[in-house]
């Protein structure tokens, strides 16, 4: 398993060019969604909701959004991923995960875990809070790539792109969410430029990396 999670990790790389008569297979795609639902966040917030965009029409309009060198991406790989965080968290937030949490174990609302939920999230300034909301995001991306690797699925983090531009595109706040991250999924083109054998990975040494105190 050790050897397996290296080497997946080894060959996976950004894709920078998709090939757009290609797309990624569909049990693929949803294997990678259900594997995202079991992803972690802090206190089980789970402050999120994800976006998986095929159609082509539409993914040619929210285009529109990213950087002129990513606008190509999102009209040639087949799915696109918008991350998106939730704008506002508090106690109904929290009671409604609860009340989910009590439905799927079986148990009564645990109602001393409510209020710390609730104290931690509505004690935060509301800046603070919305900069933890999409922390958590950041928790699901990893989640994303890794998964992308395992399943091997030609995958492109794009952090290039004018979020209140996405937002205003996909009605996002009227759903009381906003864009955080977006990724690109499909088939790698020939023409490709930063595939392995043409552009080796480069990090940072491990002694760099990581101080072991033992």
């Amino acid at each position: 398993m050790i050897n397996t999670l290296q080497q997946v990790l080894e060959q996976r790389y950004s894709t920078k060019v998709f090939d757009a008569s290609q797309g990624a297979e569909e049990t693929k795609i949803q294997a990678l969604i259900d594997t995202l639902r079991l992803a972690p966040s802090s206190i089980n917030s789970q402050p999120w909701h994800l976006f998986v965009i095929s159609n082509a029409d539409e993914k040619a309009r929210l285009a529109k959004a990213a950087w002129d060198y990513n606008q190509p991406k999102f009209r040639d790989a087949s799915h696109l991923f918008v991350f998106c965080a939730k704008t506002e968290f508090g106690a109904e937030e929290v009671m409604e995960l609860e009340q989910l949490v009590a439905e799927v174990r079986g148990t009564d609302i645990n109602q001393d875990r409510v209020a710390l939920m609730t104290n931690y999230v509505e004690g935060m300034d509301p800046a603070d809070r919305q900069e933890w909301l999409k922390k958590q995001v950041y928790l699901l991306f990893g989640q994303f790539l890794l998964s992308c690797g395992l399943l091997e699925l030609d995958a492109c983090p794009v952090e290039g792109f004018l979020p209140d531009e996405l937002d205003k595109l996909m009605g996002l706040e009227e759903q009381g969410l906003t864009s955080v991250v977006t990724a690109l999924v499909g088939v790698r083109s020939n023409e490709d430029f930063n595939t392995l054998d043409k552009a080796a990975k480069v990090r940072i040494p491990r002694e760099r990396f990581v101080t072991e105190m033992k």
